[in-house]
Parts: structure tokens; C-alpha cells; sequence
């Protein structure tokens, strides 16, 4: 609107200009006056209309800022308009609405997990529970006393494993960076798996060298976690393999269970899924392993993921190299 205030000023000049030459010198008085009042005329105008388009390009803002104030903060599913101008109101709005998604999403996600963590805890202590109770009805002398005691015992160390990984993703989830320790990956590997005493024998394929740089007891919780996982549905053999492969540390964990289906590949990485399949969580896991072995590998810059494998489930880790 300067421009539009310029261009009047100067049509206001022509004119006076113009006047000038045909009416002659002696009404040099009157001209000068006429030019003065056009000149005024042409400046308010201007001024007019750089409030007017200040206004219009606000417009959008104040809305959305109007839109915003009315946003509560129980229903997330709401969205601000987004005006079609193409200009930094529409981009704002974009990212407003962006931002509004993600805290829906984490709010989703919050309560799901409150939820599968209340029945997960639940479960347990409810077994725990009962069978103390009928432990201190029996008579002593009962047989049964001993396995409702050791049935107890189960079901309390399931309880304490949840607990356990619970604190874990609390830890995680807190944004907590891991430590920046130079490790080599095949010698941690081959360490984790001397300290198990698996009812599975584990054969280690390891190469020599293989430098990471990261948390050495996140890491090995992660490595923990897959031979778990493979522990629970493995029928003879379990074989990990480590070794450099395209700038990355690979860690490859098989079993010869009954496979994960394409289908729910990613679900096992989900708090508390359960699977309709023989690879179900019922065979005893907490359902927070695998989440809490990928949410390490994320932080590490790495990923985790289920590939297709020659037999049973194929989990494969993927970890940038040292530097």
C-alpha cells in the first residue's frame, strides 16, 4: 500500500503540474492550496489502506487465535481452520493443527498404556491372591499347599518382571540419553548370552570389531530381551549372529518357533499386544520386552524390526557403527 500511496502523491503532482501551465502564473496561490488538499487526500488514503490490508492480513491470525482460546484441553480431536491464503497464517495453522495431532496421539497411546498396565498388574495379582488365600484355607498336611505356594511364586515374579519393565519405559520414556561408551557389539553379545542359563542352547556367530557407541546395560537389556523372546517359543535352537554390514552393526536373533505372521510384525512392538497366533504373550512374557528392546534401539539412532528368515522368527537389530 506504500506503493499505491507513492503512485497518488505523484498523480497529484502531474496534476498540479498541469493545472499550473493552463491556468497561468497568477493563480499560482490557488494551485499551490488545491495541490496541498490533494496531497492530504492522497496521504489518508494511503494510510486508509495500509491499516485496511494490515487488517486483512491479520485477519487469519486473530481467527485462529480466536479458535485456539476456544480449544479445551479434554478434547483433543479438535482442529483450527486453515485459511486458503498460502501465506505464513495457512502454515501456522498447518502447524498448529500438527501439533494438536500428536498430542492426541500421545494422549491415545498414555491411556492405552494406563490400561493394559492396570490389567496387566491386575492378572497377576488377582492369581497371586487367590491362591495365597486357598494356600492358608488348606490343611498344611495338603500336597497341594506346596504347588499353590509355587504357582504364588510365579505369579510373583511376573508381577516383579512388569514392575520392572514398567520402570524401564518410565526411564525411557523420560527422554534420559543413553551413555556414549565406545562397545564392541559381538563381544557384548557373546557376554550376554554366557550369563543366561537357557533350557535352549544358543549358538553365537560373531564377528570380531564390530564398534558401537551407545549404553552398554541398554544394550545388553536389548540383547536380553530377544533371547527371552526367542527362549519362550523356540523348539530346539536358538543361533545369534553379529557382524558389519553397509556402515551398521547388525545383530540377527533366530529361533525355530512357530514365525510371526506379516501381518503382526509391527503389533508385537506394541505395549502389551496380544497376538492370535501360537507367538501369543501367554507363554509368560510381560509384553513390554520387545517395545522396550526397539524403544532402546531408537535412541541408540538404530532399529529394530522382523524380517523374513529360513525358519521360525528372524528379529533384526541395526545399529550405526562407532565413528
Amino acid at each position: 500500500m506504500s506503493a499505491l500511496g507513492s503512485l497518488l502523491v505523484a498523480a497529484v503532482v502531474v496534476a498540479a503540474a498541469v493545472l499550473h501551465l493552463l491556468a497561468g502564473v497568477q493563480h499560482t496561490g490557488v494551485l499551490l492550496l488545491v495541490t496541498a488538499v490533494l496531497c492530504v487526500v492522497a496521504v489518508a488514503l494511503a494510510s486508509w489502506g495500509v491499516r485496511h490490508a494490515v487488517a486483512r492480513a491479520l485477519e487469519p491470525v486473530d481467527r485462529l487465535q480466536a479458535e485456539m482460546a476456544e480449544l479445551g484441553d479434554t478434547d483433543l480431536s479438535r482442529r483450527v481452520g486453515v485459511p486458503p491464503a498460502g501465506d505464513g497464517a495457512e502454515q501456522l495453522a498447518g502447524r498448529v493443527n500438527e501439533l494438536l495431532g500428536r498430542l492426541e496421539n500421545a494422549a491415545e497411546q498414555r491411556r492405552a498404556f494406563i490400561a493394559g498396565a492396570s490389567h496387566e498388574l491386575r492378572t497377576p495379582l488377582t492369581g497371586l491372591r487367590t491362591r495365597i488365600e486357598l494356600a492358608l484355607l488348606d490343611d498344611p498336611a495338603d500336597s497341594d499347599l506346596v504347588d499353590n505356594l509355587r504357582r504364588a511364586l510365579g505369579d510373583a515374579e511376573r508381577l516383579h518382571q512388569i514392575v520392572d519393565d514398567l520402570l524401564v519405559l518410565a526411564r525411557l520414556d523420560s527422554g534420559d540419553p543413553p551413555a556414549g561408551e565406545r562397545l564392541d557389539l559381538g563381544a557384548l553379545v557373546e557376554r550376554e548370552v554366557a550369563r543366561q542359563l537357557p533350557p535352549i542352547p544358543v549358538s553365537v556367530k560373531a564377528e570380531t570389531g564390530v564398534m558401537v557407541t551407545g549404553s552398554g546395560v541398554r544394550l545388553g537389556r536389548v540383547l536380553v530381551n530377544l533371547l527371552a523372546n526367542a527362549q519362550r517359543y523356540a523348539a530346539a535352537r536358538i543361533e545369534v549372529a553379529v557382524r558389519a554390514e553397509d556402515g551398521e552393526a547388525v545383530v540377527e536373533v533366530y529361533d525355530d518357533g512357530p514365525g510371526i505372521p506379516p501381518a503382526d510384525r509391527e503389533r508385537v512392538f506394541e505395549r502389551f499386544a496380544r497376538l492370535d497366533s501360537a507367538r501369543s504373550r501367554d507363554k509368560g512374557g510381560s509384553g513390554l520386552g520387545l517395545p522396550i528392546a526397539r524403544q532402546i534401539a531408537v535412541a541408540h539412532g538404530g532399529r529394530l524390526y522382523i524380517a523374513d528368515g529360513p525358519y521360525g522368527a528372524r528379529l533384526v537389530l541395526r545399529l550405526p557403527l562407532a565413528r
